[in-house]
Parts: structure tokens; sequence; C-alpha cells
């Protein structure tokens, strides 16, 4: 009996390995509210919100009028997305370490705030360098 069981530990455990490896970098693999299926979850937004920004960045820098003697709009533009850049990586960390929990959690929350924060970073972009100029 003992080998029987055995025999089918050793057969049914590659077999359920192999199906969970197969899935575990997608959210949809682990359950909502999971640590893993979050912290997925965020570094998908990372990157669609990393791709909006670097476009509207490069927008932006285009429409720049080139540096002078006097004015530096894109010197001045590109030191303070190197600071913000900084700044979001920092915060982002400690807000994965305060926001509690186990590692995986602490990384979670942190893709999550990546995310969130380089959203919010776009939107401020636009609104500093395309606002309504009605005011």
């Amino acid at each position: 009996m003992f080998r029987l069981i055995a025999i089918v530990a050793m057969v049914v455990s590659p077999v359920a390995l192999s199906s969970d490896s197969e899935c575990s970098d997608r959210p949809e693999c682990w359950p909502e509210g999971s640590a893993m299926h979050t912290g997925l979850t965020g570094r998908q937004e990372l990157e669609k919100a990393d791709k909006e920004l670097n476009k509207v960045y490069a927008r932006i820098m285009a429409s720049l009028p080139a540096d002078s003697a006097d004015d530096h709009p894109r010197r001045s533009l590109i030191e303070a997305q190197r600071a913000w850049i900084k700044w979001r990586d920092a915060h982002c960390n400690l807000v994965g370490e305060i926001s509690g929990g186990m590692r995986m959690w602490k990384s979670a929350y942190s893709s999550v705030c990546l995310a969130d924060v380089t959203s919010a970073r776009t939107a401020q972009l636009i609104e500093l360098f395309e606002g309504d100029d009605e005011d």
C-alpha cells in the first residue's frame, strides 16, 4: 500500500508541478486578492503606465524649444524626471515596506504603488505642459 502511494505521488507531483509552473507568471493563475495576483497585476499596470509616460514625455520633449544660454527647458525636464524616478522608486519601496505582510505582499504593494504613481506623473506632465491655457 505504501509503495502504491509513493508511486502515485511520484507520478502526480511532476504533473501538478509542471501545470503550475506553466501558469505562474500571469495574474489569472492566482486567486484574486492573493499577493501573487496583486503583484503581477501591478506589474502589468506599471508596464502600461510606463509606456504611456514615455509616450507623453517624448511628445513634450519634441514640443519644447531647444536649450539656449538663458533658457534650459529640455535640461530642466530631464533633471526633474530623473529626480522624480529616484523619488518614485524610494517612495514605493517605502510603501511596500510599511504596508506590512510577508515579502511577497511588500513586493505586491510596491508594484501597485509604482503603477499608480507613474500614472499620476503622466497626468501631472500633461497638465503642466499641455493643460488648458484658458485660465
